[in-house]
């Protein structure tokens, strides 16, 4: 096709137009063959004009055959229009791809607005979810999903970024984990995750160790009887080696305590106790307790906002803040410091355990509250320690809607501070 620019079609008009007016000064008639080639004009712009239209609202591939200006538009019109053409299939491509990719994902997703409504999901949406399509797109998720839990979990996600564990709402056996992804303005993406098979297999592991931690306590608890009224026998032959069979049972035993406590506490996910604790004379005791483990060897300080209680179980959190106390002293050398803070901020309650011990990796850190995690070779085994100490305290915070925040440098020592919720307040 070729290019003609406007100025080419101005000068040829123009050109014509010379042409009739020196066509009416030679004939005389100047002003009828003006007239009459302008009306001519006219008359073939208006004709094509109606065939663009035409070609238009009929949208054929073909343009109509003309010459000059017009032949230009349609060639024009009919070159863009193949591009976007082109452009279209590519886009489609671009769309079959990601539907097709989504439908292949094995979580079940959708798009939501701003709104709340539906307005696109995945094939695995359809299985888990009983969706119907069209139907269903527009309707508001929480009219598929009536969890109280997951309406109040959705309004919230604007201002933060958790998951939320829910059964599925067509089938109570199927356990769903639901995250929410924020994208473009106003929409976001939920992914919904079978985690069934995961929870049934953290259940197997849960019971396995609370029955067997059952069947051990019993025997370990009659031998560590005997090795007791052994040890009380002066006359006993070889009492260095029933002194350590005494200890290596009662760590064991410990061990075993250890192990249900946490079984328990990860069966009950939350504490909804009312109960008031009087946490500063827990903490009394607490600091009590403290002192016998340190025998005068570290000087410990408790700062205890007085009247400053929590609603929660008195025993997970005495466990929790036991931990962290004979922690820092197991942990700190003798002539070391440490500071228990329990106070209220403008926004959260505290408890801050500081030491000048021994410090802990950075990269240690986020691993620490794990089961059995041991920093160093031999690190708990120096201190007794049984390796559950801070997963239980993690699991007491969790229970109790708090969370454990750690900072630590390596020989300047540890802070350890338990947050809770104003709402915790009593």
């Amino acid at each position: 096709m070729l290019k003609r620019s406007w100025a080419f079609h101005l000068i040829r008009f123009g050109g014509l137009t010379f042409l009739a007016l020196l066509a009416g000064w030679f004939s005389g008639h100047t002003i009828l063959i003006t007239c009459l080639f302008l009306a001519l004009y006219l008359a073939w712009t208006f004709y094509n004009s109606l065939r663009l239209h035409r070609w238009l609202q009929s949208w054929d591939s073909n343009p109509p055959e003309s010459f000059g200006m017009w032949a230009d538009i349609f060639d024009r019109i009919a070159a863009l229009q193949k591009q976007n053409i082109k452009r279209n299939l590519q886009y489609q491509q671009v769309i079959d791809d990601f539907e097709g990719l989504a439908d292949a994902f094995p979580d079940a997703t959708l798009v939501i607005n701003d709104q709340g409504l539906i307005r696109w999901f995945n094939d695995s949406a359809v299985q888990l979810l009983d969706l119907k399509t069209p139907a269903d797109k527009g309707q508001a998720i929480t009219n598929l999903i009536r969890e109280p839990a997951f309406a109040d979990w959705l309004s919230v996600q604007d201002k933060l970024h958790s998951n939320l564990e829910i059964a599925c709402p067509t089938d109570d056996n199927i356990s769903l984990q639901i995250n929410a992804i924020r994208f473009r303005k106003n929409q976001r993406l939920l992914i919904l995750r079978d985690i069934t098979d995961v929870r049934n297999l953290e259940r197997i592991r849960q019971d396995l160790v609370a029955n067997v931690s059952h069947e051990l306590r019993t025997p370990l608890t009659v031998m560590i009887g005997y090795l007791e009224i052994l040890r009380a026998q002066p006359e006993e032959s070889n009492p260095e080696a029933i002194e350590r069979m005494y200890l290596q049972a009662r760590q064991m035993h410990d061990l075993l305590e250890d192990l249900l406590e946490l079984s328990r506490l990860e069966n009950n996910q939350r504490s909804d106790s009312a109960d008031v604790v009087d946490v500063p004379a827990l903490l009394a005791q607490l600091a009590e307790q403290a002192e016998e483990v340190s025998q005068g060897q570290h000087k410990i300080i408790f700062k205890v906002e007085p009247g400053l209680n929590l609603h929660g179980t008195e025993a997970d959190l005495k466990s929790a803040f036991q931990n962290l106390i004979v922690n820092a002293v197991n942990y700190t050398p003798a002539k070391g410091k440490i500071k228990v803070t329990w106070q209220e901020t403008s926004d959260e309650i505290v408890l801050s355990v500081t030491d000048s011990g021994i410090g802990i990796p950075h990269r240690d850190i986020p691993r620490i509250t794990e089961r059995f995690y041991r920093v160093g070779d031999d690190r708990n085994r120096k201190t007794g320690g049984t390796g559950l100490g801070l997963a239980i305290v993690k699991h007491v915070l969790h229970s109790h809607e708090a969370r454990l925040e750690i900072k630590s440098a390596i020989g300047k020592g540890s802070e350890f501070c338990c947050i809770f919720p104003l709402a915790r307040k009593a």
